[in-house]
């Protein structure tokens, strides 16, 4: 699933012009935001639509993972980022509601179509996004043992930067393929030659999942908490928040 482009977000904004001072029917503040989003934009796919506490605000996830935010009439609409702020300190909720859609998503995948390191006394796992040819998951993967040893389990999914073509995707599918994909994975993270092998594969579809949550690069690791980490992070650090996010 692709997400919502800036040319999306302008016909949408753009609809204001002419929508936003329709008169709302007498129904339930979700059903009239729904109605007004989509006479501004009929193709808007909206996943769910719920009240912000005690701000008289709605957020509006839309199919992507793309959040708006409304008044109870879709009289005023935002794009970005919502804060609750409190005694000394702010927090994010879009990023907490972007991480429990994440925390689904991968909670609905299943470890047959990953390449997974188990750690022999598990105690937390995380899922990364990887691509073979990428200079930090190479480090990372050098560093798998200690976050198995550890108790941090590592399951990888497959995102070649390049797309859906090319050579790093011709050897991550033999790498899918391989009658021993953790150690077809090993070889080519040492950069060495991995036996070419065709078959069913779940890459295209991991791609697209990393393409729904906004991916740009890898390691692109997510804990089970949901969080996502953009980014190689050394073994000590990643232990740490592998461990929290399980609390």
């Amino acid at each position: 699933m692709a997400d919502m482009g800036a040319s999306q977000w302008g016909k949408l904004l753009a609809g204001l012009v002419f929508g936003a001072c329709m008169s709302a029917p007498a129904i339930a503040a979700p059903e009239v935001i729904r109605q007004q989003l989509v006479q501004l934009q009929p193709d808007l796919v909206i996943e769910q639509i719920s009240a912000v506490e005690g701000s008289g605000l709605y957020q509006v996830q839309i199919k992507g993972g793309q959040f708006l935010y409304t008044d109870a009439k879709a009289e005023y609409i935002l794009h970005g980022e919502l804060y609750r702020v409190g005694k000394g300190d702010a927090v994010n909720l879009t990023g907490l509601a972007r991480q429990q859609v994440t925390a689904e998503l991968m909670a609905g995948l299943d470890t047959k179509d990953m390449v997974v390191f188990p750690a022999q006394d598990s105690k937390a796992y995380i899922t990364v996004f990887t691509d073979v040819d990428c200079g930090f998951c190479q480090k990372l993967h050098n560093e798998v043992p200690q976050l198995n040893q550890a108790g941090v389990e590592v399951r990888y999914l497959a995102w070649p930067r390049q797309g859906l073509s090319g050579a790093t995707y011709d050897s991550m599918v033999s790498i899918w393929c391989a009658d021993d994909p953790q150690t077809a994975m090993t070889r080519a993270k040492r950069r060495q030659a991995v036996t070419p092998a065709q078959c069913k594969h779940p890459i295209d579809r991991q791609y697209a999942l990393g393409q729904q949550l906004g991916l740009s690069g890898t390691p692109a690791i997510v804990l089970e908490n949901g969080e996502l980490v953009p980014g190689y992070m050394p073994a000590a650090q990643l232990v740490a928040k592998a461990l929290q996010a399980k609390q």
